[in-house]
C-alpha cells in the first residue's frame, strides 16, 4: 500500500464479524484498489461444454464470448433442455451482473471483437454477425449478419467500420448495418503480407510488409491509409518491422522499433518520438477522450500527448505484469510500484503521480486478465471474476 491505513478488506479480515459490523458503520469510504464484489462463475450450462472462450472489453463492459456444444439449459420462456452447437456471448456491467447475454447461429471462428457496447463475431458457416443488447419484446435478434462466405476473418471495429483480415487480404462491414464496404486482396495493395489493420473514423489503416521499395528493389514494411470503399489514400515505408498499430480519429499511431509516430490519412507525420525504452515492441495504451497513449516498455511508463508528440511524463519505477488498462484519470495495472515491491494492484494519476498501490488477494496470483469495465477493475481467473475500485478514498473512519 502507498499510506499506512488498513484497507477495509484487510480490517475486517483481522477484526471479525462483531468489530466489523461496528466498522462498516462508522464513515467508510472505500478506496481505490478495494474489492467491491466477487462472482463465481462456469462455462457450463446443462450438459454443454465449451470448446473455446475469449474475454474482451470494451471500457464500459466486458464480454465473454465462448463456443458451445451439447445440452443446455435453457430459461428463456419455459423451462427446459436444447441442443446447442453456437457461440454465446455474455455480457457484464460494473457490478459482475449480467446485462444481456445472446446466441449466433454457429460456433465463431477467428478473432471477435467488441466496440461501443456490440460484439463482433466471424462464424463457422462464413456469415459475420453483430450481436448487441436485445430491445423489445420479441425474440432478441442480431444487429445483423453479413454472408461473408469468405476465410474466417480477424475482426477489429470501430464506431463506424468493421474489419476483417485474413492470409490474403482483409474485408471492410458498416458497423450499423453490415454492409460490405470492399474487398481487397493483399496484392492489391501491394503487399505480400497484412501485418495488422485498424478502423479509424471512416478510413481503414494497414500495417503491411513485402511490398516494394522506392527504388523498387528491396522489399520494405509500409503503413496506409484506405477509404471506406477501398481505395488506398496513401502509403508510407516505415523504417523496421511495425510492433504495434492504434487508430485515433482519423489518424493512426504506430510503433516501430523503439519509435511512436502518428500520420494522418493523406500520409502527413503529425509527429515521430523516440522511447525512452528504446527497442522493443512494448504495450501501448489509447485513451482517445483524453489524447493519451500510455506506453509501457522494460519498466519504463511513458505518456504521450498525441496532439503534438509531447512526453507528458515518465517513470521508471512501475514493474506491470500483463497489459495495464487506462482511463481519462489514470493507469491501472498487476504490478509494483514505489514503496511496494510485492505484485498486486498500482495506479498511477494521469498527471504522472503515484496514486494507490494494494497488495493482491490471496486468490489471484497477479497472472490473470484485468480489465477496465466503468468504474471498476476486473480481473478474471479461471473460476470466477473479481471487481475492485478504481477511485481512490479514505480508508476507513473509526469515530
Amino acid at each position: 500500500m502507498t499510506d499506512d491505513r488498513l484497507t477495509r478488506r484487510r480490517l475486517l479480515a483481522a477484526t471479525g464479524p462483531g468489530l466489523a459490523a461496528v466498522v462498516a458503520g462508522c464513515g467508510y469510504q472505500p478506496g481505490g484498489g478495494e474489492i467491491d464484489w466477487h462472482e463465481e462463475r462456469t462455462t457450463s450450462t446443462g450438459l454443454s461444454r465449451s470448446t473455446d472462450e475469449i474475454w474482451l472489453g470494451d471500457g464500459r463492459t466486458l464480454f465473454h464470448v465462448r463456443n458451445r456444444s451439447g445440452t443446455s439449459i435453457e430459461h428463456d420462456g419455459d423451462f427446459g433442455f436444447a441442443s446447442v452447437d453456437d457461440a454465446r456471448v455474455t455480457v457484464y456491467d460494473s457490478s459482475g451482473q449480467v446485462v444481456w447475454s445472446l446466441s449466433a447461429e454457429t460456433q465463431y471462428a477467428g478473432d471477435p471483437a467488441v466496440a461501443h457496447g456490440a460484439a463482433y463475431l466471424s462464424l463457422e458457416n462464413g456469415h459475420v454477425t453483430a450481436l448487441e443488447k436485445p430491445t423489445g419484446d420479441g425474440d432478441p435478434e442480431p444487429r445483423w449478419t453479413t454472408d461473408w462466405s469468405g476465410p474466417a476473418l480477424s475482426l477489429r471495429a470501430g464506431s463506424e467500420l468493421v474489419v476483417g483480415v485474413h492470409d490474403d487480404g482483409l474485408v471492410c462491414f458498416d458497423a450499423d448495418d453490415g454492409e460490405e464496404g470492399f474487398t481487397l486482396e493483399r496484392e492489391a495493395i501491394g503487399a505480400d503480407e497484412l501485418i495488422d489493420a485498424g478502423p479509424a473514423d471512416g478510413w481503414v489503416w494497414v500495417t503491411t510488409a513485402g511490398g516494394p521499395s522506392a527504388d523498387g528493389n528491396a522489399a520494405e514494411f509500409a503503413l496506409q491509409s484506405i477509404t471506406g470503399d477501398g481505395s488506398v489514400r496513401s502509403m508510407t515505408a516505415l523504417q523496421g518491422s511495425p510492433d504495434w498499430l492504434e487508430t485515433s480519429g482519423t489518424n493512426a499511431v504506430v510503433g516501430v522499433d523503439g519509435t511512436v509516430s502518428a500520420r494522418t490519412p493523406a500520409g502527413d507525420r503529425r509527429f515521430s518520438l523516440a522511447l525512452e525504452a528504446g527497442t522493443g515492441s512494448g504495450t501501448p495504451i489509447l485513451v482517445d477522450e483524453s489524447d493519451r497513449l500510455y506506453h509501457d516498455s522494460s519498466g519504463t511508463l511513458e505518456a504521450i500527448n498525441i496532439v503534438d508528440g509531447e512526453v507528458a511524463w515518465r517513470r521508471n519505477d512501475y514493474s506491470f505484469r500483463g497489459t495495464p488498462v487506462a482511463d481519462v484519470d489514470g493507469i491501472y495495472g498487476q504490478g509494483s510500484g514505489p514503496d511496494m515491491n510485492e505484485c498486486g494492484l498500482v495506479a498511477v494519476t494521469g498527471a504522472g503521480d503515484p496514486w494507490w498501490g494494494v497488495s493482491s488477494l490471496a486468490a489471484l496470483d497477479c497472472s490473470d486478465d484485468l480489465y477496465l469495465v466503468d468504474d471498476r477493475l476486473v480481473v478474471v481467473t479461471g473460476d470466477g471474476m473479481y471487481g475492485f475500485r478504481a477511485e481512490p478514498g479514505r480508508r476507513w473512519t473509526v469515530r
